[in-house]
């Protein structure tokens, strides 16, 4: 059996209510693939305190409330000739603020708001349309709960 290393991280999907309608951010990686901003855990650090932290990192985006949990992937790459089974865990996150994004250059080379028609096509990972169409049908649900428009939820 070969012999590998694990990585473990974690991210989110953001989502904001406009009037336009609903609008997803999504981070360009280094490898020039559009997707949600994720990253390793720090040791002891919780999946949701992860993503979180990576989402401020990232993006500069500090008014974000998590909806759920809604995903996971696990998949094998290389890095250094050594094969690494990486497992990420995805969170929906609600953005309530009306702060700028302030993209962290050093870690990711862009990012912007996509309708909700656009999100799922550029987005570039095996896996990541079908995450990014419940995360969208997550967050439909709960902006027609009456609930989430009177602040209760």
């Amino acid at each position: 059996m070969a012999k590998f290393e694990r990585e473990i991280s974690s991210g989110g999907v953001v989502i904001r209510n406009v009037d336009a309608g609903i609008r997803i951010l999504l981070i360009k990686d280094p490898y020039g693939k559009w997707t949600w901003p994720k990253g390793k855990l720090a040791k002891g650090e919780a999946a949701l305190d992860a993503a979180k932290r990576e989402i401020q990192e990232e993006t500069g985006l500090v008014n974000i409330k998590v909806i759920s949990k809604i995903g996971r992937t696990d998949y094998f790459y290389k890095r250094e000739g050594k094969l690494i089974y990486k497992t990420v865990y995805i969170y929906l996150f609600e953005f309530t603020g009306r702060e700028k994004l302030i993209i962290q250059k050093t870690e990711i080379d862009d990012g912007d708001w996509f309708s909700e028609e656009e999100a799922p096509v550029k987005v570039g990972y095996k896996g990541a349309k079908a995450i990014m169409k419940r995360a969208i049908t997550a967050f439909r649900k709960l902006m027609s709960d009456p609930r989430h428009k009177e602040g209760l939820i």
